[in-house]
């Protein structure tokens, strides 16, 4: 009988090699970094017994299919990827579970250049000197669950965003807290389409020194803007300037903002449905200069542009619940929208200003379905702008119309409320409420 051993993963059998290789090991897709651990080494496996001990590290050892888990600690370093995934094999940089790194690099927090099937989630960024979270030239990246504050510095030719997507596609960019940067919270820039910034809280994000900074700032098209909340920010909530055509806002909560609570300039062809708006400084839901072919439907706007100063910023520019304004009015179609002042104030605006919804309907023979009534607020004073038992935002909705949503902002199923009779409804669903949030009765 021959014997054989093996070498190398080569069968030697009474001294002849036979073709019988090894099966080969399967490739490591899993990586660790944890600068916390006693026993991390860049020069060990990146195990989670053994994990690399820096971020740029673990980053370098990518590819398509591995996910990268950030342990404890904090890091000075910038999470650029050398490589992509692919559609079945995406990459993933997250937090280890159960842990929290915090990134505090002097340049970005994360730099993702011409990069594609990445995910990227779950991390502090904190105090960056460019934008805390930088995408361009890229597609099918996911920025979700992510802290970003204090990017840039409140001085001019300093400051940063959150997150910003340029010239990228196909993109996410979902439930992150941008708060506290000093520009806007979050930025899509020319070139970046099919973009859908969903569930993001953007506030107290401020330039410093002029009123500039916005919680989501558009200027590129064919993007959806949905189930946000934005407040607190310096100068508008939501954002959409030259070159932001053709995007849908939907279901967002935007308040004490100090512009407007949506604002809409030079663009066309939008859509702003569902909407809370409550408080800001100036008008409340804002389409002006040449914008055109727009929806403003199915929103709640109260109390916008009836006080004096926000922060020290002066609020007397545009006023009214909803303003539309310029060359605007001609190609703008509004309905099925709640007004609401608690002071005296402007309460519409349609090439000129109105102080009821009445009057506003009799000069231009728009919101048929329109309604002047305390949307009652479960509580204003602390910012709960759920809406109560008896609004008049109940069944009152289109749901037919582009961009209306099955669900509301916390995605709860739209329901028939059977104390409310559905008169002014529309649509296949003749029950859906106005504004972000449906009633439970």
């Amino acid at each position: 009988m021959k014997l054989g051993v093996r070498l190398a993963g080569v069968l030697l059998v009474s001294g002849a090699a036979l073709a019988c290789p090894l099966v080969a090991r399967a490739a490591t897709t899993t990586l660790y970094v944890d600068r916390t651990v006693a026993g991390c080494s860049d020069a060990g496996p990146g195990t989670s017994t053994t994990p690399y001990c820096t971020v740029t590290k673990g980053v370098a050892k990518l590819a398509a299919g591995f996910t990268l888990y950030i342990g404890d600690g904090t890091y000075s370093e910038t999470i650029k990827p050398v490589v992509s995934g692919t559609a079945d094999a995406p990459i993933t940089i997250t937090a280890w579970p159960g842990r929290h790194p915090v990134l505090t690099p002097t340049s970005f927090g994360a730099n993702i250049s011409s990069r594609a099937y990445l995910t990227l989630s779950g991390l502090t960024f904190t105090g960056t000197k460019y934008d805390g979270v930088y995408v361009t030239g890229s597609h099918d990246i996911t920025v979700s669950g992510n802290t970003v504050t204090g990017a840039g510095q409140p001085v001019s030719g300093q400051t940063a965003y959150g997150i910003s997507i340029r010239s990228s596609s196909s993109s996410v960019v979902s439930g992150n807290d941008v708060n506290h940067n000093n520009g806007s919270g979050i930025l899509l820039t020319s070139g970046s389409t099919g973009i859908l910034v969903s569930g993001n809280a953007a506030s107290f994000n401020a330039e410093g020194y002029r009123r500039n900074a916005n919680g989501i700032n558009v200027i590129s098209a064919g993007n959806t803007v949905l189930r946000n909340v934005t407040h607190d920010n310096e100068d508008s909530g939501i954002q959409f300037y030259t070159g932001g055509n053709d995007n849908l806002a939907a279901l967002n909560v935007t308040y004490n903002n100090g512009d407007h609570g949506i604002d809409d300039l030079n663009v066309t062809g939008g859509r702003l449905i569902g909407n809370t708006v409550y408080r800001n400084c100036t008008t409340g839901i804002n389409v002006e200069g040449t914008s055109g072919n727009y929806v403003v439907s199915n929103n709640v706007a109260v109390d916008n542009a009836v006080y004096p100063a926000y922060n020290g910023i002066a609020c007397t520019r545009r006023a009214g619940n909803i303003g539309i304004w310029d060359s605007a009015p001609a190609s703008t179609t509004v309905d099925h929208n709640l007004v609401w002042l608690t002071t005296s104030g402007k309460m519409y605006a349609f090439g000129t200003t109105y102080t009821s919804l009445a009057a506003m309907q009799a000069a231009t023979h728009q919101e048929s379905h329109g309604v002047q009534a305390d949307p009652r607020f479960v509580s204003a004073g602390s910012w709960n702008l759920h809406i109560g038992a008896g609004s008049a935002a109940i069944d009152r909705g289109d749901s037919g119309v582009s961009g209306a949503q099955s669900t509301d902002i916390q995605g709860l199923a739209r329901v028939d409320d059977p104390a409310t009779a559905n008169t002014f409804a529309e649509g296949p669903r003749r029950y859906d409420d106005l504004g972000a949030y449906e009633y439970q009765p």
